[in-house]
């Protein structure tokens, strides 16, 4: 009897012909060796199938549905028919570093409270080409963990391996916002953390998952922060999580967007929130300086408010965003 694989790296695809070879080598040549690797293609109608099985490792399990699924359903199938200790996450537009899954399983077996492990990302485009924007990062302690997912999803969905045993699935009537749903279902129950170093390339580009969505995407993130922010600080307006997901997810929404407001609701937040740790005061640096770079060229006065108030948390952090900052408030 061939025994179970320590890991089942999981990973849908759709119409995913561009980048899916990579995301597929990406696994292939981890230096964790111990896993079987999960692909289900959900029904694509590009070369998707063809490239996928051109691969002849014996660790690929090719699942194919006959028509399409969506999410998260066909993540779903997928997850069912896991045998691993440990669930990987990989998007068939990701590249994963060669230690990406030795680090996560080695941080995982040393601590195992921790249900689910994230790393940090490093972002390219389309063509591979390597950006740093400072916002991306992601808290790596419980408590900054818990603070950041008051406005922001604090993991990255392709960087992401948990605990088979304590996850069920994701929520099938979250047909986006799914990750970050079953994310904070999982923190609200158990231990979770992002290691410090980036080990994971994440691709944005117009035909990636993201670009698509929109109001209902946002109406679905507004009630993982409502009940993110009631469980963490009590009682909050509805519109205050519409607010802080309109922010996150609509750049153009923030034109509509009175910049006050979103000091008034952020400091409100923050002063509620019990424990000032360096982290936290350092994910609010980050959140302000990113908001006083989006208002900066319609909103002056709000932006150069937020950017000092991220100076007061952590003036490192705001230093990082200064660049951005100063040339978008000389536009015209």
């Amino acid at each position: 009897m061939t025994a179970a694989p320590a890991v089942t790296v999981l990973m849908p695809v759709y119409n995913g012909g561009r980048f899916v070879g990579e995301a597929i080598e990406s696994i292939l040549r981890q230096s964790f060796t111990d896993f079987e690797f999960v692909i289900i293609d959900d029904a694509s109608t590009d070369g998707t199938p063809d490239i996928i099985a051109s691969f002849t490792d014996t660790r690929i399990r090719f699942l194919r549905n006959e028509s399409r699924l969506g999410y998260p359903q066909s993540p779903n199938r997928a997850l069912a028919v896991a045998k691993g200790e440990f669930v990987a996450r990989q998007d068939a537009d990701d590249r994963s570093h060669p230690d990406r899954l030795a680090a996560e399983v080695a941080f995982l077996r040393a601590n195992p409270e921790v249900a689910l492990i994230g790393t940090q990302v490093r972002v390219i485009d389309k063509r591979g080409r390597i950006s740093r924007p400072p916002a991306w990062w992601r808290a790596t302690t419980e408590t900054g963990i818990r603070f950041q997912s008051l406005f922001d999803n604090p993991f990255v969905h392709s960087s992401v391996v948990f605990r088979r045993e304590v996850v069920g699935s994701y929520d099938e009537t979250f047909t986006t916002a799914d990750d970050f749903e079953l994310w904070s279902r999982i923190a609200a129950a158990h231990s979770v953390r992002n290691l410090p170093q980036a080990l994971l390339d994440l691709r944005m580009h117009t035909g990636s998952m993201g670009a698509g969505y929109g109001a209902g995407h946002i109406a679905r993130s507004s009630a993982v922060l409502a009940r993110n922010l009631r469980a963490a600080i009590g009682e909050v307006p509805d519109a205050w999580c519409r607010l802080l997901a309109e922010l996150h997810l609509d750049p153009g929404a923030r034109e509509n967007i009175d910049g006050g407001e979103v000091l008034a609701v952020l400091g409100n937040i923050y002063e509620r929130f019990g424990e000032k740790t360096a982290e936290v005061r350092e994910i609010m640096a980050r959140k302000l300086a990113d908001i006083a770079c989006s208002f900066a060229p319609s909103q002056r006065r709000a932006a150069i408010a937020a950017f000092a108030r991220a100076c007061r948390c952590d003036l490192r952090v705001a230093s990082s965003f200064a660049t951005r900052f100063f040339a978008r408030l000389a536009l015209p």
